[in-house]
C-alpha cells in the first residue's frame, strides 16, 4: 500500500501545502495530487546534458538581441529547479545575466521552495501573469509526459509573449531507430528495447500525457499563429559509434537511459498497463542488457524548434 509524506515548503506556502504531498510506489516517490504525472520526482533527468552541444554551446537559439537588457523577460516552463535559468544568470561572459528570469514549476519537481522567481503553479490552465509581464522568450524542455493539453500550453505561450517574442521548445523521443545501413546487423540485438519503446508510447497515451511529442511541435506552433518557425532534428546515438567521432553525445545519452529508464517505466507499466513489478523489472533488465552492448547502433531523435509571435499581434 502506498504511503504519503508531506513537505514543509517555504515559498507560495498555501499552494505548496496543497500540492506538495507525495505517494511512494515501487520504491519511487511520485507527486501525490490526483496521480497526475507519470514520472517520479525523486531524481532529475540527465538528458539536458546533451542540449548545450546541439544548440552550439548557447543556452537558446532564438534570435534575441545580445547582450540581453534589463527589460528582457525570459520564462522557463517546467524549470526543474531552475538549472537552465541559473546557466543564464551565471554565464561567464555576462551577456545573458541582466535579463529578468522567471521559472514556472509544478510543485512536485523540486524538493524545497527555491528562489522567489521560481513560481510553483500548474502548467495547465491559466498562467499567473499579466499582459505587462509578457515575455521575450518562453523556453520549455522535455515537456512530453507533463502536459495533457498542448493546445492550451501554446495558447498560454502566445498570450504571454510580447509581439515579436519567441517560443523555444526542446523535446526528445523515448523511442529508438537502428542506424541507417545497419538495420540487418542490428536484428535481434534490440528486441527488448523495441518492445519497451512501443509499450511506453502506448502507456503514455492511455495515461493522457503523451511522450514522443517532438514531431508535433512545428504543427502546434503553426496552429497557434506563431511564424518564422525553425525546426532542427538531431539523431543522438545510445552509445558512441566507434567509426564516427561525431557521436560523442552517445556517452551522455547512454548514461541517461541507464539512470532514468526505471523512472520512465514503473508507474506507466504497473498502474497504466497493469504489469506486475516483477514483469516490469524483467523487461527493464533485458533493455539495460541490450543498451550495454558496445556494438549497438541505435539513435533517438531530438527536436529543437523555435517560433515567433507576429509583431502585428495584440499584446
Amino acid at each position: 500500500m502506498a504511503t504519503r509524506s508531506k513537505k514543509q515548503p517555504g515559498h507560495d506556502l498555501e499552494y505548496l501545502r496543497i500540492r506538495n504531498d507525495h505517494t511512494w510506489e515501487n520504491g519511487r516517490r511520485y507527486h501525490g495530487h490526483k496521480s497526475e504525472f507519470p514520472f517520479p520526482d525523486d531524481r532529475r533527468t540527465t538528458a539536458g546534458i546533451v542540449w548545450p552541444d546541439l544548440a552550439g554551446g548557447k543556452p537558446f537559439i532564438a534570435p534575441l538581441n545580445l547582450p540581453l537588457k534589463k527589460n528582457t523577460k525570459i520564462l522557463d516552463v517546467a524549470a526543474r529547479g531552475g538549472a537552465w535559468l541559473y546557466s543564464l544568470r551565471d554565464s561567464d561572459d555576462g551577456i545573458y545575466s541582466k535579463a529578468r528570469l522567471t521559472g514556472l514549476e509544478p510543485a512536485w519537481m523540486v524538493g524545497d521552495a527555491g528562489p522567489a522567481w521560481l513560481l510553483h503553479r500548474d502548467l495547465e490552465g491559466p498562467w499567473p501573469f499579466t499582459a505587462k509581464e509578457a515575455f521575450h522568450l518562453i523556453h520549455g524542455e522535455a515537456l512530453g509526459g507533463l502536459l495533457k493539453d498542448w493546445d492550451g500550453f501554446y495558447t498560454n505561450a502566445f498570450k504571454y509573449l510580447v509581439p515579436g517574442g519567441w517560443v523555444e521548445i526542446r523535446e526528445h523521443n523515448l523511442k529508438f531507430c537502428p542506424r541507417e545501413g545497419k538495420e540487418k546487423e542490428m536484428e535481434g540485438k534490440w528486441d527488448a528495447i523495441q518492445q519497451w519503446s512501443e509499450l511506453i508510447d502506448e502507456a503514455a497515451q492511455k495515461f493522457g500525457k503523451r511522450v514522443n511529442m517532438g514531431a508535433k511541435q512545428k504543427e502546434l506552433m503553426e496552429q497557434t499563429g506563431l511564424v518564422d518557425i525553425q525546426e532542427q532534428i538531431f539523431k543522438i546515438p545510445t552509445r558512441v559509434w566507434k567509426d564516427d567521432p561525431t557521436t560523442k553525445n552517445g556517452e551522455y545519452y547512454h548514461d541517461h537511459w541507464i539512470d532514468n529508464i526505471e523512472g520512465y517505466s514503473l508507474r506507466l507499466f504497473t498502474k497504466t498497463l497493469g504489469w506486475s513489478k516483477e514483469d516490469t523489472d524483467g523487461l527493464l533488465k533485458r533493455v539495460l542488457q541490450e543498451l550495454d552492448q558496445e556494438d549497438l547502433q541505435l539513435y533517438s531523435l531530438f527536436y529543437l524548434i523555435i517560433g515567433r509571435k507576429p509583431t502585428s499581434a495584440a499584446r
